[in-house]
């Protein structure tokens, strides 16, 4: 089972009288379970992907399903965490977690809500608002109210770039650790090469609004980033995603 594309296409302009393109013929298999990271440059169909995966979006042409089922809308199957936390700033942490499991009429919030909250290990915390944690805390608590609504998989759309390059290392091995103790299935979206080598399972890179290289990390968790391999990884996704030669590539962190 798990997550599938099947001959997706999708336009937002008409070019000539014809539809032009910015996702053509994708297909992906994502197994259950599975880390996989999307790499690309900008304008490339990166969000337009996970936007189609979300339901946000529909398909011109194509299927995308989880499990088997047809996505057709949004869905409390498929949880998405932006770059930006997207907080309730008049709730607390433990408010915002358990907003999901109460709005589903759920008997259990409290245990829910007491799980995800040690997950992330904000327990000192929970009586917090959001204009009192920093940007690193505030990303986990949308982490986390994500995965108190139970979603077969986690969409994450650059829920990274906002942070400073210290917090972004340290929210990296928090999302590993997290992702391990959920088991859920993670799409997440990047534009940093060593940031997709470092976290997923298999690494997709769009160009021109297709899947040009799909291929599996063989790394032992942790990675090593200063290792051989690591490196390899680095220069063969660079060299995919570039157009210019390697000496002229900024590989963005």
């Amino acid at each position: 089972m798990g997550v599938e594309f099947q001959y997706v296409h999708k336009a937002f302009d008409i070019v000539n009288g014809k539809p032009k393109y910015i996702l053509k013929d994708v297909n992906l298999k994502i197994e259950t379970g599975e880390f996989i990271c999307v790499l690309g440059k900008s304008g490339c169909g990166k969000s337009t992907l996970l936007n189609l995966l979300a339901g946000y979006l529909k398909p011109d042409k194509g299927r995308i399903s989880v499990d088997d089922t047809d996505v057709d809308g949004p869905s409390e199957e498929r949880g998405v965490v932006f770059q930006q936390h997207a907080l309730f700033p008049w709730y607390t942490v433990r408010q915002n977690i358990e907003f999901g499991p109460r709005l589903k009429k759920k008997e259990n919030v409290k245990e829910i809500a007491d799980k995800y909250i040690q997950m992330i290990g904000l327990e000192e915390y929970e009586n917090a608002y959001p204009s009192e944690l920093s940007g690193g805390m505030a990303q986990r608590v949308g982490i986390a109210r994500a995965l108190a609504n139970d979603p077969k998989v986690l969409l994450m759309d650059e829920p990274l770039g906002a942070l400073d390059a210290l917090t972004r290392d340290t929210m990296r091995k928090e999302l590993i650790r997290i992702w391990q103790l959920s088991k859920k299935t993670v799409f997440f979206i990047t534009h940093s090469v060593p940031e997709a080598v470092y976290l997923a399972d298999r690494v997709v890179i769009l160009k021109d609004g297709q899947v040009t290289l799909d291929e599996r990390i063989e790394l032992p968790r942790p990675r090593n980033i200063r290792s051989p391999k690591f490196e390899e990884y680095v220069d063969l996704f660079s060299h995919s995603i570039a157009d210019a030669p390697a000496d002229e590539m900024v590989i963005a962190e």
